[in-house]
């Protein structure tokens, strides 16, 4: 059996937290709603983890552009871009392959204006093949008839680089796992993998780290077996139409690499940010076209 579409249930989810999004839009439509900003964050974890780890950064734009800077994460991966597309959203922080799709489907257009940069004593941004270390899998070629997690379908490093590397390397995905589910983020992929409901999860290397330092993993309990190329770094975009005022203070705020900037970054894994251009993630269009995924929502 294979699990290969969860669209409706993503439309579903996207169209709740839409709805609690309008809530807090209209109940801030009363205070100084020309003065806020509504960032959106992806999934990547859970949602109170997302806003505690960016909470710094949120504080830290608010002061730098004298705006009111509101985050906000998606039900899922692609409710980020439901809220960008409806205008609920002003600014996101996307994974490489939800700005390739956010390009193509928000009215009006986004545009990259900046890349989170890593920290130097970060791993390389990749998608990693994960398995428990007394599993007996030691690369793709023993990945055949086994039950993979990957993370959501717009994910960059949680499925689509994935799949990218898999198929670059000669395998069909479509017939060399015997399943394949989403399991709608990366550490709830990491604890399938560790309780034994998937074989292989696709993850972020940039989570590994973290999933050993806290414990969540142990240092011998799981192995990386596969990897894929490097993936660009994430953009931070806003919307095409947003007044050039605001647009001009955000570049600003991200940009400038000033002492608070770095404060608010510590412990996200990211040290400051560089420009960005559209361009830059024609490697990610590159994966989908070999992969013969579409990008959808």
């Amino acid at each position: 059996m294979r699990i290969r579409n969860f669209r409706c249930s993503r439309v579903l989810a996207g169209l709740i937290a839409l709805m609690a999004l309008t809530l807090v839009a209209c109940g801030a439509s009363g205070t100084n709603s020309d003065n806020t900003i509504r960032l959106g964050l992806s999934p990547d974890e859970d949602s109170a983890a997302v806003l505690a780890r960016y909470e710094p950064l949120v504080d830290y734009l608010s002061e730098a552009t004298g705006l009111r800077v509101e985050p906000y994460v998606g039900a899922d991966y692609t409710a980020v871009i439901e809220a960008l597309n409806s205008g609920h959203l002003d600014l996101a922080w996307f994974g490489p392959s939800e700005y390739v799709l956010a390009s193509e489907r928000v009215n009006g257009g986004v545009e990259p204006f900046a890349s989170a940069i890593q920290s130097d004593d970060t791993v390389p941004y990749r998608s990693s093949f994960i398995v428990r270390t007394d599993s007996g899998i030691n690369g793709p070629a023993d990945f055949q008839g086994k039950v993979v997690a990957f993370t959501d379908p717009a994910s960059t490093s949680g499925h689509i680089f994935g799949q990218y590397a898999l198929t670059e390397a000669g395998y069909d995905v479509d017939s060399l796992f015997s399943q394949i589910v989403y399991s709608g983020s990366h550490d709830a992929s990491l604890l399938s993998l560790l309780n034994g409901r998937v074989d292989v999860a696709a993850i972020s290397s940039r989570k590994i780290p973290g999933f050993i330092d806290s414990g969540v993993a142990g240092r011998d309990e799981i192995k990386t077996v596969f990897e894929s190329p490097e993936i660009p770094a994430d953009p931070i975009t806003y919307r095409a139409d947003l007044p050039q005022d605001k647009k001009d203070l955000l570049r600003h705020a991200f940009l400038d690499q000033t002492p608070a900037l770095a404060a608010a970054l510590e412990g996200t894994g990211f040290s400051h940010f560089g420009e960005a251009r559209d361009s830059d993630y024609d490697i990610v269009r590159t994966a989908y076209e070999v992969t013969g995924l579409e990008p959808e929502l």
